[in-house]
């Protein structure tokens, strides 16, 4: 068996793609883009959150007789055996 003349040849330039990768950085425009869409994001949110107005009454109080809604008047009998 004889091995492939080219197997040499392959294997540097898989070695040399993975240094390439390796030292890859992103372009400094895409993390100002990130950053800048970050912000943009955050300050929407914010905007947003802040012009919401929901259903506010501050003297509108709720007054709840449970004796009403459930029965208590059952387990607090005297008589109950």
């Amino acid at each position: 068996m004889v091995p492939s003349p080219y197997l040499s040849t392959r294997v540097l330039a898989e070695i040399e793609r993975k240094q390439l990768q390796a030292n890859y950085r992103p372009s400094v425009w895409k993390a100002i883009a990130l950053a800048a869409s970050f912000a943009a994001v955050t300050v929407l949110g914010i905007t947003l959150g802040n012009s919401y107005k929901g259903d506010y009454y501050p003297k509108l109080g709720m007054n709840i007789n449970d004796s009403q809604i459930e029965n208590l008047e059952y387990y607090n009998l005297e008589d109950y055996d």
